[in-house]
């Protein structure tokens, strides 16, 4: 074996330094405000997935908020003004025969706020899209819209994804039905 001497080690350490700094920005980059604000909860697990593909050409930033519970699932579409009742939330929740998915346009600097109506190529740069899966209770988020284009690709893969559920993220939690 051969030893290393003090100047070889001065250049792994700062090798290594030098990744570290790299990398780091990008690492406190890839919260989302809204991973951030739920990252603490136990209830369910936020997730936030950076340059998820969507398709082979478009990568879009998603923060996803799974419950652990029914009761999670709920608190969730309380705290996003989904307007459904416990009740409604409740029956749909880990049923599986039915796939539903309700999507809609929320404002991209407060994503509990339903953005309204798409007037000009400029509100695409001000909007997010919002996912709800009834059976999963699982809350999407599709960030950076930025252009119709990316609007409609977004939209296309939400559709597919009523046959396909394996095309949206995975997550290591499974859901615990108490």
């Amino acid at each position: 074996m051969k030893h290393i001497n003090y100047k070889s080690r001065k250049n792994i350490v700062a090798t290594l330094l030098l990744a570290a700094a790299l990398i780091w920005p990008a690492v406190a980059w890839c919260q989302t405000t809204l991973y951030k604000q739920y990252k603490h909860r136990t209830d369910f697990v936020a997730m936030c997935i950076m340059n998820y593909p969507i398709t082979d050409s478009v990568k879009v930033d998603v923060t996803m908020l799974v419950p652990q519970t029914k009761e999670a699932v709920y608190y969730l579409v309380e705290e996003f003004n989904l307007g459904l009742d416990k009740e409604k939330v409740y029956n749909r929740f880990e049923k599986e025969e039915r796939y539903t998915l309700y999507t809609y346009n929320v404002r991209k600097d407060n994503i509990k706020k339903c953005f309204g109506p798409i007037t000009s190529d400029e509100d695409y740069k001000n909007i997010s899209i919002l996912a709800y899966n009834y059976n999963m209770g699982i809350i999407i988020i599709f960030h950076d819209i930025n252009t119709e284009d990316r609007y409609k690709i977004i939209n296309r893969f939400l559709i597919k994804t009523l046959k396909q559920l394996d095309l949206l993220p995975k997550t290591t939690n499974g859901i615990d039905n108490k």
